[in-house]
């Protein structure tokens, strides 16, 4: 009954405590209470060579044991076998943000930074009324059911009879994952457990290509939702239906008083590509890592690559499902940034015009600073182009809908390169004629000052 489909898991419940300061979801797309606001979600896929996917989903829940409860739509139905809780989970999560965070070094404290420092310095089943019922059991904490209906309105009915909430505003939705023929597993607490008992659950199920559901996920999720995803596979995972934006190192301002503004330009640049992007902020061989965890060392060992993205959505925004491809021609990814060799990147100096000044910039040279607004006074939607990486020429990105070139880009990303191209030339040419001005200038000054006089 069930049709097998692109590996649909769903990304629920995560809560990012060193980020919001905030902990408390429900940790599902369905609650016996109301639904919880979600404030950022982590999950981890390793595409397996048996054509199965597994998924290491994180769950933090705040709240009554017996108000807990989390399902999740699944392309196939899977037994029991192929659910597990490891051991430690979380720390899992806690020792791939250790090795894939972004990892920024500063340039050299210009003059004006100094300044302001001295001024400023002081962070197979039995139906059930038309709802089948392929599996049933426990695991860790967790007693489980894995269920599916070809019939939207019985599984409704049978969630709700089970003690799952329901809103009328998820019934749409659920009738999206039930035409599209997917299986559910609903989770809860085995009696005595208690909310600290919940650990990251891990699922396996047949497929190749990561997908996130994020149209249940907008259910109960806050604006900006942050998403970090960790994909294990042969080789550099790839959005598949959303724009891979990127961030050049040039673009990030550096503070006198320490810290950047790397993780707003990521947002803002989401939100540019109205949310459908992700940005590759780590992508290397599998076995770079030297892992700790039992769980991150089995995964490396069965796995050629580790790719690690991440992107901020809007509720409103989350009306596709972004899946995930691999792609052996790219390159890899550091998370290290080293600034250390370019100026023009301390906000002090953006906002004098750059090293030293207007004419720092044009006689002193070494600005190395790009403007990621593009002069618009809002983060653009710009990538540098890969092909022309060298002359961090940018080209707006196209999440959806474009028909991808030999190197990756649309179309319409091509004619954008082009326009912007001839707009640098034009601002070159501009620039050009300013300092000539300034230039005649300065020299019919110095002629008015030193030209000889005539004696009376």
């Amino acid at each position: 009954m069930m049709k097998r489909t692109a590996l649909l898991v769903a990304l629920v419940g995560a809560i990012v405590v060193f980020w919001s300061g905030v902990a408390g979801a429900c940790g599902g797309f369905f609650c016996q209470n109301d639904p919880v606001d979600q404030t950022g979600e982590r999950i981890v896929f390793t595409v397996n060579p048996d054509d199965t996917v597994t998924a290491l989903i994180e769950i933090l829940y705040q709240g009554e044991a017996a108000d807990f409860s989390w399902i999740l739509p699944i392309p196939d139905a899977i037994d029991a076998d192929a659910l597990a809780v490891p051991e430690d989970g979380q720390a899992v999560f806690d020792e791939l943000h250790q090795v894939t965070d972004v990892q920024l070094i500063a340039p050299e404290l210009p003059d004006c930074a100094q300044d302001v420092l001295s001024v400023d310095s002081v962070a197979d089943a039995a139906g059930d009324g038309g709802v089948d019922i392929f599996a049933s059991g426990e695991v860790g904490p967790f007693g489980f059911d894995v269920i599916g209906s070809d019939d939207p309105n019985a599984l409704i009915d049978w969630l709700r009879d089970s003690n799952y909430r329901v809103t009328p505003e998820m019934e749409p939705l659920i009738n999206v994952y039930v035409e599209e023929q997917s299986a559910f597993i609903a989770v809860r607490l085995l009696d005595g457990e208690t909310a600290d008992s919940i650990q990251p659950i891990e699922i396996t199920y047949p497929g190749s290509e990561p997908v996130i559901p994020l149209r249940l996920t907008a259910v109960a999720a806050q604006p900006n939702l942050p998403i970090w995803v960790w994909i294990f596979g042969e080789n550099r995972a790839v959005p598949t239906n959303f724009a891979s934006m990127e961030i050049a190192t040039e673009e990030i301002t550096f503070f006198p008083f320490g810290g950047n503004d790397y993780i707003f330009l990521v947002q803002q640049r989401a939100n540019a590509l109205d949310g459908q992007a992700f940005i590759t902020e780590y992508a290397q061989p599998a076995n770079a890592a030297d892992f700790t965890h039992p769980w991150l060392i089995e995964q490396s060992e069965s796995s050629n690559y580790l790719t690690r993205l991440n992107t901020y959505i809007d509720p409103e925004e989350m009306t596709v499902d972004p899946t995930f491809g691999f792609d052996e021609s790219l390159d890899d990814v550091s998370n290290i940034r080293d600034a250390t060799g370019l100026s023009g990147l301390y906000s002090c100096e953006r906002d004098s015009g750059g090293v030293d000044g207007f004419f720092g910039s044009i006689f002193g040279g070494g600005d190395d600073a790009i403007d990621p607004t593009a002069g618009s006074g809002q983060v653009v939607a710009f990538t540098p182009d890969a092909s022309d990486a060298e002359d961090d020429d940018p080209v707006e990105a196209d999440p959806v809908d474009s028909e991808l070139d030999d190197d990756g880009l649309s179309t319409e990303q091509n004619a954008s390169a082009g326009n912007d191209l001839g707009q640098a030339s034009g601002t070159d040419t501009t620039l050009v004629l300013i300092v000539a001005i300034v230039a005649l200038t300065i020299l019919g000054v110095a002629y008015m000052a030193f030209r000889p006089r005539k004696q009376s």
